[in-house]
């Protein structure tokens, strides 16, 4: 792990033994059970073939259009040279792919946090030779970060289901730096109908389920403002910002 990302640990996180490990586990275990150990279990055996089934599905189907929306949503961030990064829910990292061109992305200190390891195993597969990034198993729900820690936080791909979104949205703004425009987004119900419920892989995970736009803005932090949702992919996905 990065020393400047271990620096921004929690006191109690400093010196354990969990560090040890080439991705630490600090998952609490009073978020899991219902949708977050549902979806965990998902993506750890989905892991293995999720970037290459994605990307020929992705072509196949939209063209290139996912990666003009990966593209839309990484640049509504507020992207520095030599900047602490937090990535809630970075699954395989791909989005990383999109940083803008005009970043030495030598310089940013990226963390990474996911709830499924073997996405995150991927991620570092992905990445470890190509960024300065740390990766850390955990809830988003419970993030092991300090108050004001980081200069961009975003989330992309998870909330919609999570057990406690209050709770994820309240911990993404704690560990965000006073002024930091933070950033989530995720799959409207368009695409949860008409991808999700229909392919073999995933349609007993989301059987029944349905996101509330309306009901995730309303959970941000009251504190918050210059709230902007806009809604990208023909409709397909949604990505709102909010500023500490």
């Amino acid at each position: 792990m990065n020393d400047k990302i271990r620096g921004k640990l929690k006191d109690e996180f400093q010196n354990s033994d969990k560090l040890k490990e080439s991705i630490p586990n600090f998952i609490n275990d009073k978020y899991l059970g219902g949708n977050n150990e549902k979806y965990m279990k998902m993506y750890n055996w989905m892991s293995r073939g999720y970037d290459i089934v994605e990307t020929v599905v992705g072509k196949l189907k939209y063209g290139n259009e996912v990666d003009k929306m990966r593209k839309a949503i990484m640049d509504k961030l507020e992207w520095k040279e030599n900047i602490s990064v937090l990535y809630v829910s970075i699954g395989t990292g791909k989005d990383l792919n999109f940083i803008p061109n005009k970043i030495d992305k030598s310089s940013l200190n990226i963390c990474g946090a996911d709830i499924s390891l073997g996405m995150l195993k991927k991620c570092k597969k992905n990445y470890n030779e190509k960024l300065d990034i740390s990766l850390i198993n955990c809830c988003a729900e419970d993030l092991p970060f300090k108050d004001n820690s980081f200069d961009i936080v975003f989330h992309v791909g998870g909330i919609n289901f999570f057990n406690d979104i209050q709770s994820a949205l309240n911990e993404m703004y704690r560990v965000a730096k006073s002024g930091t425009r933070l950033l989530i987004a995720d799959e409207t119900n368009d695409l949860i109908t008409q991808q999700y419920k229909k392919s073999s892989l995933s349609k007993k995970y989301f059987k029944d389920v349905q996101m509330n736009l309306a009901e995730i803005k309303s959970l941000i932090p009251s504190k918050s403002f210059d709230i902007q949702t806009d809604i990208l992919w023909n409709g397909k996905f949604y990505c709102t910002t909010f500023r500490k």
